[in-house]
């Protein structure tokens, strides 16, 4: 595995089927990402594409993640949209949530993950901070 400071996304078969995991090494990468959250909640933005956040490298052959605000329950979370191209839907409450999950993170400034979706989603998202480099199987 080569070194970088840049944010690393990777898509993957894992144990509890596909994974999107977001390994970050910055608090400003987070700081940022919460920022843009805070934006979705704000209808500042319409969607977040975070493989195009910046200071990003892209394993694996993801092409797009978009998290979208919704006004309403859908009846999925997460959709493939074209092959290995997603679609998150999350409501305002969600959005709050993910940036509690976020300054979790940023909190205990310690080595760790959290999980941004649920066993069952069509694609499990991971936000790992700190962990890129640490043995950590893919199964």
């Amino acid at each position: 595995m080569k070194e970088t400071s840049k944010t690393q996304i990777s898509y993957y078969e894992g144990a509890y089927g596909p994974t999107i995991r977001i390994d970050v090494l910055t608090k400003t990468w987070l700081e940022f990402l919460k920022q843009c959250i805070y934006q979705l909640i704000c209808e500042e933005l319409n969607g977040l594409e975070i493989v195009s956040m910046g200071n990003i490298e892209i394993n694996d052959g993801l092409k797009s993640l978009v998290l979208k605000k919704v006004h309403n329950e859908q009846r999925f979370k997460v959709k493939e949209s074209n092959e290995n191209c997603f679609i998150w839907l999350q409501d305002t409450d969600e959005l709050i949530t993910l940036v509690g999950l976020i300054n979790g993170l940023l909190d205990s400034d310690q080595a760790g993950h959290q999980y941004l979706t649920n066993e069952g989603s069509c694609v499990l998202i991971v936000l790992a901070y700190k962990e890129h480099g640490l043995n950590y199987e893919r199964t």
